[in-house]
């Protein structure tokens, strides 16, 4: 467990850091800027959710449910720190309904889209929604899949052509790179899982709900502190 929190926590916490803290752009105000820092850590989390994708792994050595549980809880901490970016936006500057609306630039047009995808593909997954949808296990998983490479694609173009946080060019392709490596990692061939000692430990699916309400409150965190740190006298 502890590799894994290791590895969740470097995943998310760094591309965040290095994005939002290297050359920062100055803060504008500190709901903006919170608000901003909790929709990036959504988008870097709909991009673990490729990574983590409920395949079981050698470590820790638990049950599928597990895993499962993660895929699942991770999607919903990424939806409660999208609805965070865009009620906190609304809340501080109510003109930014004006963002939502057909007639906005696709660089905001494409946020509203991934939003929409994703707060689709979130209760189509659940399993009673699932088999009414798709009754081929395999042709949900196509879809899911799909549908779920179209929401980081609209994320992305949101996140790059806004350009805030993304305007020199290494930032641009470093995101752009965590999100190709993220649509191709379910794609390739997987090797052989390490096997412990014993069967794997059951009764671990309440864990993963754990750990997905602990990242939920280390992105907060780090949303909260960067808008105080934005907006202070303090050199970034």
């Amino acid at each position: 467990m502890v590799a894994l929190i290791i590895r969740l926590t470097i995943l998310s916490a760094l591309p965040f850091m290095l994005l939002l803290l290297e050359n920062a752009m100055p803060g504008v105000n500190p709901a903006w800027d919170f608000a901003n820092a909790a929709g990036l850590f959504s988008g870097l989390l709909m991009a673990l959710l490729f990574v983590f994708s409920g395949r079981p792994l050698s470590q820790p050595y638990y049950d599928g449910k597990f895993f499962m549980n993660l895929h699942r809880d991770l999607g919903y901490a990424a939806t409660l720190l999208l609805i965070v970016h865009i009620g906190v936006l609304l809340v501080s500057e109510p003109l930014v309904i004006d963002y939502l609306k057909p007639s906005a630039g696709w660089s905001m047009l494409s946020g509203t889209l991934a939003t929409l995808l994703l707060v689709a593909l979130v209760p189509a997954s659940l399993a009673g929604m699932r088999r009414k949808i798709w009754r081929n296990h395999k042709h949900f998983k196509h879809w899911h899949y799909g549908l779920g490479v179209l929401m980081l694609a609209m994320m992305s173009w949101h996140v790059i052509s806004v350009g805030f946080y993304t305007r020199e060019l290494w930032k641009s392709l470093l995101w752009g790179g965590l999100i190709g490596v993220a649509i191709l990692k379910p794609l390739l061939p997987r090797s052989a899982l390490e096997r412990g000692v014993g069967p794997r430990r059951r009764h671990t699916a309440a864990f993963a709900s754990w750990l997905s309400a602990a990242v939920v409150l280390f992105a907060l965190t780090l949303a909260v502190g960067y808008s105080l740190l934005a907006n202070s006298d303090l050199p970034l």
